[in-house]
């Protein structure tokens, strides 16, 4: 059974009750799923006027308002109807109803789902999943409403579970669009990266960098973050936790090292600062102030923050652990002193300057030439059933395209296709000093496996099909808590896979949209 609620409907709710507005649901291939996932959360009956699920289409009119236009376009149908024109169909539906629902719940959104989850589809040519998504909403001038968004949704599998999970996520991404966009919702002040607009990212303006005076005017306004060790400190809601200067104050001294990190890119420019905090006596105190808040692994919960939340994580923890590892000079051996906000050092007997660096390391799924199946591991850190694509660090005088070819030999004895390596993306990954550049390949899947038992605990080609299913477990199935009941409740599966947001799932799951 997919989970009940997911992030997006978490961070979607946060919003709403944020910014005082009100919200109404039709869905119709969903069956249940939108409304079920914003119920789940705590404190939804402030944001939520209810919804309604039509799934027996020819008796859907009471649940349609009693509505009877919206009731006939729905079961209306043209023998022989294309693909295209049923698709065209749940564009007109959602729209309507959108309007209709908002209109009649009085809500300040309404969203409309419609189309077809699988695996039994009426038009020919349509062998896979989609649903067309409509959000109506209040102008904000004038109080009529109208459609604000509307967006087709495919999917690349005819997976009903799977299907329902993904077109309801995606129409709270597509709310979520429209309340970060909104400017008449925007609020300064608040204490969650979730209800920034997901335009505004960091600057990380060097150029404040080497001008203290004017840093330590920002301090005041500034939010923080804190880390420790390999742990980031989280809010109960396991957001990342934003303190104020007067929060830190007991552990802002010279032991616990602190950052700049930049200022957001929005109007108001609101400053960020990262504190390492190394003065473990001081932590006791400070935690017993900050009583909903909790330290956890960078590692496995960084990719379930927001994307803005999650690179300010990965930049501080960057900074972090170079300048631990980082403390004397290479050159004459003398200690080193932090300057420019923490982001460079000098060293104390011969000046020289050194900066942060990060190891160049590759990341690659091989696929079977035919795309049906990938080749994945599992290594000795990770959970049982736990795999993943291939990585490892880039060595002196290599090319990443080598790497990704001796690598693949190394752990697993297969050969890739000459020629056939391709650049996908990169992602910072501060564990210590990493940053995985990702690429794609593919080899010959009857060669034999010749698995590195030093490197690997297991590597084997997955099938589609396997790995679909593994799409379906959410959060960070990285950590072992968390696999064993991913597995209770999912014991039909054969694998899981990463979490989204790291580069290593953004492969997995190029593959199963490509393929």
């Amino acid at each position: 059974m997919s989970a009940l609620t997911s992030p997006t409907f978490k961070r979607l709710v946060q919003s709403l009750k944020f910014h005082k507005k009100t919200l109404t649901v039709a869905e119709q291939c969903c069956g249940g799923t939108i409304n079920a996932s914003i119920m789940a959360n705590p404190g939804t009956s402030s944001v939520y006027l209810g919804g309604s699920v039509i799934y027996n289409t020819k008796r859907a009119k009471g649940l349609l308002l009693n509505d009877s236009k919206l009731h006939h376009d729905l079961i209306q149908s043209k023998s022989n109807e294309t693909k295209e024109e049923y698709i065209q169909s749940k564009l007109h539906w959602t729209a309507k109803t959108a309007v209709a629902f908002c209109e009649s719940l009085d809500t300040d959104f309404a969203i409309a789902e419609g189309g077809a989850a699988g695996p039994t589809f009426g038009p020919k040519g349509m062998n896979t999943g989609f649903a067309v998504i409509a959000i109506a909403g209040k102008d904000t001038v004038n109080g009529s409403v109208k459609v604000l968004k509307q967006k087709i949704v495919h999917s690349p599998t005819n997976d009903r579970e799977g299907n329902m999970r993904m077109f309801a996520d995606a129409s709270a991404e597509l709310l979520m669009e429209i309340l970060d966009k909104d400017k008449n919702l925007s609020d300064s002040s608040c204490h969650s990266m979730n209800d920034v607009r997901h335009d505004i990212v960091l600057d990380r303006a060097t150029h404040l960098r080497s001008e203290p005076d004017k840093l330590e005017a920002l301090e005041r306004e500034a939010k923080y973050i804190v880390v420790k060790k390999n742990e980031i400190l989280l809010q109960s809601s396991n957001e990342l936790a934003l303190l104020s200067n007067d929060q830190i104050a007991t552990i802002k001294n010279n032991t616990n090292k602190m950052t700049f990190l930049g200022r957001l890119s929005d109007e108001d420019k609101t400053p960020f600062f990262g504190i390492d905090l190394r003065e473990v006596d001081h932590e006791d105190g400070f935690l017993q102030q900050m009583t909903e808040c909790h330290f956890a692994d960078t590692r496995t919960n960084a990719p379930l923050l927001s994307p803005l939340e999650n690179s300010m994580a990965l930049q501080m923890m960057a900074y972090a652990n170079w300048q631990r590892r980082s403390r004397y000079c290479s050159l004459c051996g003398a200690s080193l002193d932090l300057i420019h906000a923490g982001t460079a050092q000098k060293c104390t007997s011969c000046n020289t300057m050194s900066w942060p660096r990060q190891d160049p390391s590759m990341i690659a799924s091989i696929s079977s030439r035919c795309g049906k199946r990938i080749l994945l591991a599992r290594s000795k850190r990770h959970p049982p059933k736990m795999h993943t694509v291939l990585a490892g660090f880039v060595e002196a005088g290599e090319t990443f395209e080598a790497a990704v070819a001796r690598e693949t030999w190394e752990e697993t004895g297969i050969r890739i296709d000459e020629g056939s390596v391709k650049y996908v993306g990169s992602q910072p990954w501060p564990f210590p000093q990493s940053c995985m550049i990702a690429f794609s390949a593919t080899a010959d899947d009857s060669q034999e496996l010749n698995i590195d038992r030093n490197e690997l605990v297991d590597a084997k080609w997955f099938d589609r099909e396997d790995v679909i299913a593994a799409t379906k477990v959410e959060g960070s199935v990285m950590q072992h808590d968390v696999a064993k009941a991913a597995l209770e409740s999912y014991p039909h599966l054969s694998l899981l896979i990463p979490p989204k947001k790291v580069i290593a799932r953004t492969l997995i799951d190029r593959w199963l949209q490509e393929n």
